[in-house]
């Protein structure tokens, strides 16, 4: 009887053993289920996870883009201090890719703000990450700072009416205003030298007048320097799209009586000599490797006429006439819309305009000296910054976009 106990006790222990490591064995199966299918999970949303901020990284990359190269996302970033804009992609890279949305607010010109929220559905599930960033631009000025009109010698202007808009106007040297000229200047009058008036002329100056004889006088700057054909990689001539001698444009233009040149760089190695009623139409840079000279002859053998000259500028992008010595508008032009510099590494000179036409500048004069004689259409010299900058440089580096700061949330 005592056996028996004893066998029924020893059967009741191993009972409660067995049943404890079933126990054990099952829990440890639950937990390795639910530890694998936790694994599953986060493996599966390091997937979603990382399919959403490529996608929010690519909204911020598609938004800086537009900032450098869409003409009015970049206008607005930089001359609208409380812009904002936003844009939404959805399946960018193919179906079921998901969509991101990107936002920009300006907090000052050329500073903004840009968010961009990534999302995906996966398995009826969405993911979603954003991300932050701050980016701004560095204005850069021009060489020639705020000024229009600017000449390393004097600005003489006789017998013309001169206007020079949004911006100053600079001499080097002296600033001469005679023979019954008007003249008005929108910001300052700049002259290192003198600044010489006759009593038979006009002039308004909306700013000041810095001059040795209106002291303090104007500091000088230092001419943009060109290069214009240096065996560098970087010269205009070697970065030309084309590349005419002097006896090529001659004839092309014979050919030609309303001519377009595409650019973004055309380059002419000699004179070239404008006359015969040619239509001359600049996209981009036209580069002259020694004299321009527009409207001395009014016929090119049977063809007569006027000239008239347009040049066109692409945001971004170099626009302009530039030459290696001497530019010359003479009596016969009719006419001159150039949005871009003009740019003579010697004299720049504007004579005999006719009655009835108009000479308009939307970028900047710039000349060894710079000579205005008999102009009585109003001759418009409208300062514009971003097209001295594309043209000729800034006067320090300053990188399209920066992006300063980086930030994720999930």
């Amino acid at each position: 009887m005592i056996g028996y106990k004893k066998f029924k006790l020893q059967s009741g222990v191993a009972l409660l053993i067995t049943i404890l490591i079933m126990f054990l064995i099952l829990s440890l199966g639950i937990y390795v289920l639910n530890f694998s299918s936790t694994e599953t999970k986060i493996a599966a949303s390091q997937v979603s996870g990382g399919k959403t901020y490529y996608l929010a990284e690519a909204g911020i990359q598609e938004m800086v883009w537009k900032l450098k190269n869409d003409a009015s996302y970049k206008n607005n970033f930089e001359t609208n201090p409380t812009w904002t804009a936003s844009f939404t992609r959805t399946d960018p890279f193919g179906p079921n890719s998901g969509s991101y949305t990107v936002a920009i607010t300006n907090t000052s010109i050329a500073h903004g703000n840009i968010i961009s929220t990534g999302s995906i559905n996966i398995n009826d599930k969405t993911s979603q990450r954003i991300v932050k960033t701050y980016v701004y631009r560095a204005l850069g000025q021009s060489g020639v700072k705020d000024n229009g009109g600017f000449a390393d010698g004097n600005i003489d202007i006789s017998y013309s009416k001169v206007n020079f808009h949004d911006g100053s106007a600079h001499s080097n040297n002296n600033f001469i205003v005679n023979s019954f000229s008007t003249v008005n200047v929108d910001t300052d009058l700049n002259a290192v030298n003198q600044y010489i008036k006759s009593d038979s002329s006009t002039v308004s100056v909306a700013g000041a007048i810095h001059s040795a004889n209106y002291p303090p006088a104007a500091a000088s700057i230092t001419m943009p320097a060109v290069d214009f054909d240096s065996a560098s990689a970087n010269s205009l001539k070697n970065r030309a799209t084309i590349v005419y001698t002097q006896a090529q444009f001659e004839i092309l233009m014979q050919n030609n009586q309303n001519l377009t040149l595409p650019g973004p760089i055309t380059y002419v190695d000699g004179d070239v000599n404008v006359k015969g009623g040619q239509t001359l139409t600049v996209n981009g840079l036209l580069i002259v490797g020694r004299d321009l000279i527009v409207g001395h002859s009014l016929c090119r053998g049977f063809r007569c006429g006027s000239n008239s000259i347009t040049v066109n500028h692409t945001t971004g992008q170099a626009a302009g006439i530039l030459a290696k010595r001497k530019i010359n508008f003479e009596t016969w032009i009719s006419d001159i819309s150039i949005n871009g510099v003009v740019y003579a590494s010697d004299q720049l000179s504007i004579v005999s305009f006719p009655i009835g036409f108009s000479f308009n500048v939307t970028g900047g004069l710039i000349g060894r000296k710079l000579t205005i004689t008999s102009i009585w259409q109003p001759l418009n010299i409208n300062y514009n910054n971003d097209i001295l900058v594309e043209t000729l440089g800034a006067t320090e580096f300053s990188p399209i976009i920066t992006v300063n700061h980086w930030e994720e949330e999930y």
